[in-house]
């Protein structure tokens, strides 16, 4: 890299009062957890949601023992979008300033949330942390507090509730009030390079990733566990996104891959004036398993998370163990 590049990268990493160069030099910032009467804040970045949806998430939150605090254009209508992006960036803003607000959780993802995020003060957010909750979209959130050495909350969100799994739900319980302490899932691919030691796990999202690269909002600049799952994407899509990281230079720090759900996926056919089948040739499992092998990156996939139902929560930016328990991996999170 050469020196204008460097102070460019370093430019980058002021923006929204988050300093991403420090997260690897300091411990972890975990905000606290949630206790009975605390507020949760449901607030949309991206896409809106409906009165139905808010009000069955406010249920659901009340019967664990939380008030619920709505953004104001959590029902605004603008397209697909909640509102102009000044709406969107006030309504997330207000609740990271709120000091009734204990936790903050996106209300429904798709796209947006690039939209405000160098527009956002982080300040009085990083002296008082709080949960940060959601997936998909909310990706840019994630990788720009877990760069500046945040932990947040990869789960379900409102928008996902109504079908999601009773696991996807109960993650979401335990990892607010800190009782969340493991997940485990079945694997059967042998992983003898893994690691051992405690390491983050970092990533959501891998087509969100893609587009920060450049950015402040993605430093991933330690050595990390790196989690990824998308959706609706054609099979050489997966390719290029992953070599995208690879060429940004993302995987030299990388220890291991946990692959999540590659949902809704499609290869070429006869579209884009082809008159015979186009085929990829390789599904996106494969894809990753190539570009992993090919760097001695081993990935541990089935991991239950992403765009489905049993879309479980966990931790991000807080370091893990991975052990195996009969035919099971366990991932267990460091709680201090």
């Amino acid at each position: 890299m050469n020196k204008f590049l460097v102070l460019l990268s370093i430019a980058h990493l002021f923006t929204g009062n988050l300093r991403p160069q420090d997260s690897f030099q300091m411990d972890v910032i975990r905000p606290s957890f949630l206790k009975s009467g605390d507020t949760i804040a449901v607030v949309s970045t991206a896409r809106w949601i409906s009165e139905d949806v808010y009000a069955a998430t406010a249920a659901l939150f009340s019967s664990w023992g939380f008030k619920t605090k709505r953004s104001e254009n959590l029902f605004t209508r603008q397209f697909q979008l909640a509102g102009d992006a000044k709406q969107r960036r006030q309504a997330l803003q207000d609740a990271l300033d709120d000091p009734e607000v204990k936790a903050i959780v996106i209300a429904r993802g798709g796209y947006g949330t690039v939209h405000i995020i160098d527009e956002l003060d982080f300040s009085h957010f990083r002296k008082n942390p709080k949960w940060i909750c959601g997936y998909s979209d909310i990706t840019v959130l994630h990788a720009h507090c877990n760069s500046a050495g945040i932990a947040t909350i990869h789960s379900t969100m409102p928008v996902s509730f109504g079908v999601a799994t009773p696991e996807a739900l109960e993650t979401l319980r335990q990892a607010l009030t800190g009782e969340l302490n493991e997940i485990c899932f079945g694997q059967t691919s042998s992983l003898p390079n893994f690691p051992t030691s405690p390491l983050p796990v970092l990533g959501g999202n891998l087509s969100v990733l893609d587009s920060l690269l450049g950015s402040g909002s993605i430093n991933f600049q330690q050595d990390h566990i790196l989690f990824i799952e998308d959706v609706d994407e054609m099979f050489y899509h997966i390719d290029r996104l992953m070599m995208a990281l690879k060429r940004a230079g993302v995987f030299r720090f990388t220890k291991a891959i946990l692959l999540g759900g590659m949902t809704q996926m499609k290869d070429n056919t006869t579209e884009f004036g082809f008159e015979t089948q186009n085929p990829w040739g390789h599904d996106p499992r494969t894809t990753v398993f190539a570009i992993a092998n090919s760097l001695n990156i081993p990935v541990l996939e089935h991991f239950p998370a992403g765009h489905q139902n049993d879309n479980r929560a966990f931790y991000l930016n807080v370091p893990i163990i991975l052990n195996k328990r009969g035919q099971e991996w366990v991932l267990t999170f460091q709680q201090s």
